[in-house]
């Protein structure tokens, strides 16, 4: 995997949003090609722009993040889909790994480990956060 990482960035949080940016810009392996503020607008550019991964917050205006998620990937399959969220039970995760979600990345954690995720779900591995995997692993067993 030599050619850039293409990242679509969708948070209702323009904020947010720019921070994400400003430390993936900072990745050479990573490009940013565009950014989303609803769940309408995402799946707009993503069937249009089709990044290598879509980071997907969950509530947002329009369409939520796990109904945008499904749609993307009924339209695409190939586009991998990380829920960036600042929830983390396995009554949250579960339903969007079954939407289609390649990974769940927990917004408290480092940005910087943001990358690892990113690159984890574009080689096709399933990423979750270890907060949200301890919590996910404690409901299951």
């Amino acid at each position: 995997m030599n050619k850039k990482c293409r990242v679509l960035i969708c948070d209702d949080h323009a904020d947010f949003r720019d921070l994400v940016k400003h430390v993936l810009k900072r990745m050479p392996h990573i490009e940013v090609i565009g950014e989303a503020g609803d769940g309408g607008e995402v799946v707009d550019k993503a069937l249009k722009l089709r990044p290598d991964v879509v980071l997907m917050d969950l509530n947002m205006p329009v369409l939520t993040g796990l109904e945008a998620t499904r749609r993307i990937k009924q339209a695409n399959k190939r586009i991998k889909v990380l829920i960036v969220s600042s929830y983390g039970g396995d009554e949250i995760v579960s339903p969007c790994l079954n939407a289609g979600a390649s990974g769940y990345f927990h917004k408290y954690h480092s940005l910087s480990e943001l990358t690892q995720a990113i690159d984890a779900v574009r080689r096709g591995v399933t990423y979750l956060s270890p907060s949200v995997l301890e919590k996910v692993s404690r409901a299951g067993g």
